[in-house]
């Protein structure tokens, strides 16, 4: 076998060797990721948005970069945590 492929296999390995509750915290950090993308244009310094939008939607998205470092212990408990809304 090639060293790539070897390395691949082990990575798949890997993968499927973690905890199902590991799998929430993915599942979680892409949906984090997606909403934060979807939100990336409101920062740009071109896009037309009031000084107190522009401190709400940055509120926001720290708030999202926030819910699996403040939430971790609760998400790998199995307790339901809320994903904050997009403010507009």
């Amino acid at each position: 076998m090639e060293p790539e492929q070897e390395q691949e296999q082990e990575q798949k390995q890997e993968t499927t060797n973690e905890p199902p509750e590991y799998w929430i915290l993915y599942y979680l950090r892409n949906t984090r990721n997606s909403l934060l993308a979807a939100t990336d244009k409101y920062l740009l310094p071109d896009y037309p948005i009031s000084q107190e939008n522009l401190e709400i939607m940055k509120t926001y998205r720290q708030e999202l970069r926030d819910i699996i470092n403040i939430n971790k212990e609760d998400i790998l408990n199995g307790m339901p945590i809320e994903i904050p809304k997009p403010p507009f």
